[in-house]
Formats: structure tokens, sequence, C-alpha cells
């Protein structure tokens, strides 16, 4: 299994295990594990397609680190609310076309799940419930699913990867 498989498996754990009454802690990991096995399974992917080749793990590593949360966050969060007619300008000239429902609903559920992540790692007033939980943790299976039945090879897909990675760098003046 890949991590990414792990977290949402360990999720999903960690949701279900007190049968009455779930604790906060169980359920805020959830929360957060959730989040990251969508992180870790774009960011595998990303390295894993940019950096082709034996003996090429530590340059994968290098790409690994590339990723920012908060750089991610604001792509996805263009991707999701793509309007055709006024496409994002920071991302209008790597996407010749406004993105799939895949890829939107992808980053859709990366952002969601991040503001997620963020409430169950530092408001401690947040109170979650199983229910909440359990339907961030469909939606994060959900984008898991989608993301990873994209063909690998395929532009857009790759395009999105590269955006998440690097579109902030390629803009400064």
């Amino acid at each position: 299994m890949t991590l990414a498989a792990d977290l949402l498996e360990q999720a999903r754990m960690l949701a279900t295990r007190e049968p009455k009454r779930p604790r906060q802690a169980s359920l805020r990991r959830a929360v957060s594990a959730a989040y990251y096995a969508l992180f870790h399974q774009l960011v595998e992917a990303a390295s894993q397609d940019l950096v082709t080749g034996r003996d090429c793990e530590n340059l994968r590593s290098k790409v690994r680190r590339a990723f920012q949360h908060k750089e991610m966050k604001d792509v996805c969060q263009a991707l999701a609310k793509w309007q055709p007619k006024q496409p994002p300008v920071r991302l209008a000239d790597l996407f010749l076309q406004p993105p799939t429902p895949d890829i939107q609903a992808v980053a859709s559920a990366f952002v969601e799940l991040q503001q997620a992540r963020h409430d169950a790692d530092y408001d401690a007033q947040y109170r979650f419930s199983r229910d909440d939980v359990l339907t961030l943790l469909e939606t994060a299976d959900q984008a898991y699913k989608t993301f990873k039945n994209m063909p690998r090879h395929h532009q857009e897909r790759r395009t999105f990867l590269i955006a998440l990675a690097f579109q902030t760098r390629w803009h400064r003046t």
C-alpha cells in the first residue's frame, strides 16, 4: 500500500475507533490523516511523473520538498472556482482549456480538506462530530480514487501536478 492509502485507512480507523462517544482527539487526527492522504498522493505522483528513471530517488525527494501547502491550496482554489469566461490569470497560460470536472473535484476536495485540517489542528474550540468526519473521509476517498483513475500521462494531470509545485515561481517579477 502507498502512504496515501495507509493514511486513508488510518483516518477511517481513528474516526470509528470509539464506538459510542468518539474522542475529539481521534476525530481530529482522522481529519488530519485524510488531508495528508490526498497531499501525499499528489506529491508522490508528481515526483514519480516528473523524475523518471532508475536511481533517481534523491532527485524525487527534492521534488517532493518543493511542494508548499499554501501554494497548493491557492492553485486548487483557482481550479475549483474556474470560470470559462474569466479564467484565473495565474493559471490561464498553463491550462489552455478549462479544467475537467475530475481535476476540479480533486482541487475542491484538497481545499476543503486543508481547511478542515486547519480547524482540527489549530482551533481548539471547534467540535467535530463523527458524521462530519466521515463525510470528510468520503470526500478524501473520492478525490483519492478520482485522481488515481486519471491516466498517468494525461496532459492535464501533468499540468495540474506541475502547477501545484511550481506555479507561484513562474510569475515572479
